[in-house]
């Protein structure tokens, strides 16, 4: 995976295109064979924000059908090449749902890339 989000590599070595930021057309049109429902569910409570294992995998699942809206796997040929990775989810699933988080995220991104280029 790479650190922008949007490529993801499978057990076999493919790498397959994901489009992380969160488009409401193609997401109404995905739904239409893939069930996206529970992927936007979500509880806060206390500052903090619960995603499911599932809720996760979806999010993955629904960055990489955006970027690919003609030809894809289905999601459980998808599940069975991706090792989960929970980290991955959350960030995907934080990208697509909040654009704070991708605001900070970016920012925290480009001030580690300005510290290694410090390092150097």
């Amino acid at each position: 995976m790479n650190e922008d989000y949007s490529k993801i590599e499978l057990n076999d070595g493919t790498i397959l295109n994901l489009e992380p930021k969160l488009n409401i057309k193609k997401l109404l049109m995905i739904n239409r064979d893939f069930n996206t429902d529970e992927f936007a569910k979500m509880s806060m409570g206390k500052g903090s924000m619960d995603i499911t294992v599932i809720q996760g995998a979806k999010a993955v699942y629904v960055a990489y059908r955006q970027a690919n809206m003609v030809d894809y796997i289905s999601f459980d040929e998808f599940i069975d090449k991706w090792d989960f990775d929970m980290e991955v989810a959350v960030a995907v699933y934080s990208t697509m749902m909040f654009k704070q988080a991708r605001d900070a995220y970016q920012k925290e991104f480009e001030k580690a890339n300005k510290e290694k280029k410090l390092q150097k």
